[in-house]
């Protein structure tokens, strides 16, 4: 059984190794290299005698190594999001919930963030906690969580936002305190280009 077990793993391996290299090069990582290394152990169990490690380069040049050796929190967040992106290809998750897969990113790669969760929410229902603009003018709806002290404890609202309410708060995130016409047309113009 054990023998069967490696001979599917080592199979099925290769094929996650391709289909995760091509998210992966989709979610701006441009010199990755991607393994899955699975090595027979002398430890039998329930779930077999394979040892499966996933292994990366994120720059060129660099030597591929252990995941956990290599990646930093943003590619972390990305590799998790493409695994879970390819997840949801197979089986069926009626609800997904990526809380600050934004950290350590910005601009372009946010943007490569936001489409693939766009992906995802074609088959499972979406929910980002995100503090990218890049990412929240491209979802179908945007809630505004906010907290606030209520008789000395601390009290969590959510609101679902309208459209000029979502061009305001992306000028927020884009721009910080002062809101200016520049941040609220860049806005306008992620928002209206979501479809793009």
């Amino acid at each position: 059984a054990c023998e069967k077990l490696s001979e599917v793993r080592a199979a099925n391996a290769k094929i996650l190794e391709k289909q995760l290299l091509e998210s992966l090069l989709n979610l701006n990582f441009l010199s990755v290299q991607f393994a899955i290394e699975v090595n027979r152990t002398e430890n039998m169990s329930a779930k077999g005698w394979d040892d499966v490690e996933f292994k990366i380069s994120t720059n060129p040049g660099e030597p591929i190594k252990s995941l956990a050796q290599v990646a930093s929190g943003g590619e972390l967040s990305r590799i998790m999001l493409a695994l879970k992106a390819m997840r949801a290809r197979y089986v069926n998750m009626p609800t997904m919930i990526f809380d600050e897969i934004d950290t350590g990113i910005s601009g372009k790669t946010s943007r490569k963030i936001g489409l693939k969760l766009r992906e995802i929410a074609r088959v499972s229902q979406v929910i980002c906690v995100t503090h990218s603009a890049q990412i929240a003018t491209l979802a179908d709806n945007h809630f505004l969580i906010s907290k606030k002290e209520v008789e000395g404890r601390a009290n969590t609202s959510i609101r679902l936002l309208g459209q000029e309410e979502r061009v305001d708060e992306a000028a927020r995130i884009l721009g910080g305190i002062n809101i200016t016409e520049a941040q609220r047309q860049a806005a306008r113009d992620m928002l209206d280009n979501r479809n793009e």
